[in-house]
């Protein structure tokens, strides 16, 4: 790789500035940390006026878009008050990875006394409701991120209920179904009822009072055709009982 003919004149005129100052720099520096150190041992509070400023005071969290922050703020508590220079970042991202929705934990190298953490979240695509009745937010392999609470956007995320045993496939089809829709269907999804792998799934819709049946065998293709037509079937059913998608090509309407 070439240099610069601009880059080498700049590295020529730094190097005789060092050769010509370089002396003078370096006493000048010895000497401003020679004062500091003395008027440190000569008026003790300036030490602790100095190492005050750069105490860590408070944390800064970004990208947090799903979960609680105050679980995060309740793991960072402990490393406050620390000088910059003397907190573990790696063990202070190691407490906040630990938490089970954090992905990834990246705390700032820059001295002060805010602290930032750049944040990645497990992505979430569904809430699961459990045998008591509780409910977890699941990511795509069904591993639970952490408890629902309805303050936050989990609330737009489908439900799922079904036997813990199916969950992991359950999941992995409505992504599945995500992707044939474009995201579409999966965004208007309610809740989604399994029984068994084995059977249609139940889905109810946010926006319409029919059962929806799906097939998790199916290739989901007459799903996008079922929401192009979706107008034309409210039009002409007055009351629907259900819409049964299970079938490759074909949308089965059973009015009441």
């Amino acid at each position: 790789m070439r240099t610069s003919p601009s880059s080498v004149r700049l590295r020529m005129h730094l190097r005789r500035l060092l050769k010509q100052y370089g002396g003078r720099i370096a006493i000048y520096v010895t000497l401003v940390i020679s004062v500091l150190i003395l008027s440190v041992w000569l008026f003790p509070p300036l030490k602790y006026y100095v190492t005050d400023l750069f105490k860590v005071r408070d944390v800064t969290f970004q990208n947090v878009y799903y979960n609680s922050i105050t679980e995060l703020e309740d793991v960072a508590r402990p490393f406050l008050g620390v000088t910059f220079w003397r907190l573990d970042r790696e063990k202070l991202a190691e407490a906040l990875e630990a938490i089970p929705w954090v992905k990834h934990a990246r705390v700032s190298s820059l001295p002060g006394q805010s602290l930032t953490v750049v944040v990645e979240e497990k992505q979430p695509v569904a809430i699961y409701r459990d045998g008591e009745g509780r409910l977890w937010i699941v990511d795509g392999t069904g591993y639970r991120i952490a408890r629902f609470t309805p303050e936050f956007a989990y609330r737009n995320f489908p439900i799922i209920t079904c036997p813990e045993t199916h969950l992991e496939f359950v999941v992995s089809r409505l992504e599945r179904l995500n992707a044939g829709s474009r995201g579409i269907f999966s965004a208007r999804l309610s809740e989604i009822v399994v029984q068994d792998v084995n059977r249609k799934w139940e889905c109810f819709l946010r926006d319409v009072p029919w059962m929806v049946y799906v097939d998790p065998f199916g290739t989901f293709r007459n799903v996008d055709r079922f929401l192009r037509v979706e107008k034309f079937i409210r039009a002409r059913y007055d009351s629907i009982g259900y819409v049964d998608l299970s079938f490759q090509d074909q949308i089965i309407v059973r009015p009441n």
